[in-house]
């Protein structure tokens, strides 16, 4: 399995012996809050990669927009396990060391919900993993 480094305050965390490494609900966890901070097409390497998330700031708190905002969530987390599914079909089929453990894996989202109070827009995403441990990611975005 390909360990993932943990990030503190986008910082790399120091553990024993070297820096931190993150794993199941905490990489899940980490990954998409990643990609939901980053802007979308901010990355040369990975054009699809990131959320318009930011786009939204200032915009009238409206039913439209709670729909715009968890659209793009969905479509985000769909990429997410798209890439995890390419990932995994690629070490089996070149015989690497799989990047993956049942833990790291999205097997099914469960939820996703969004609730819109005074500025902020909070979003709850629920996850299982194929260990069948429950994951949920919590985003606000401050319009």
């Amino acid at each position: 399995m390909v360990k993932a480094l943990a990030l503190v305050g986008g910082d790399l965390a120091l553990g024993e012996g070297g820096y931190r490494q993150v794993t199941g609900a905490a990489r899940i966890r980490q990954d998409l809050a990643l990609a939901l901070a980053e802007p979308y097409g901010h990355d040369p390497y990975h054009p699809e990669y990131g959320s318009v998330l930011s786009a939204y700031i200032g915009e009238p708190l409206t039913d439209e927009l709670e729909m715009l905002v968890r659209s793009e969530v969905v479509r985000v987390v769909q990429q997410y396990v798209a890439a995890q599914q390419a990932g995994i079909a690629a070490d089996a089929l070149s015989g690497a060391r799989a990047r993956y453990s049942h833990q790291d894996v999205v097997q099914q989202v469960e939820s996703i919900s969004t609730d819109i109070s005074y500025d902020v827009l909070k979003v709850v995403i629920a996850i299982r993993t194929q260990a069948g441990a429950t994951v949920r990611i919590i985003r606000t975005v401050d319009l």
